[in-house]
């Protein structure tokens, strides 16, 4: 278990990164027209803070 921990620990990490990418996206679709900039302007945000790293 001690061997598997840092493996289980990156799915659980990947998991909850596309829990928050499909509940943004999610929450999109489902958008007012008025609301949408403020959307995508966040998942923008989240594109390149996961891509400076």
């Amino acid at each position: 278990m001690a061997v598997a921990a840092p493996q289980l620990f990156l799915y659980a990490v990947g998991l909850l990164v596309a829990m928050v990418l499909l509940a943004l996206v999610i929450s999109l679709r489902q958008a007012d027209a008025s609301q949408r900039p403020e959307i995508i302007r966040a998942l923008a945000d989240l594109m390149a803070f996961w891509k400076k790293r």
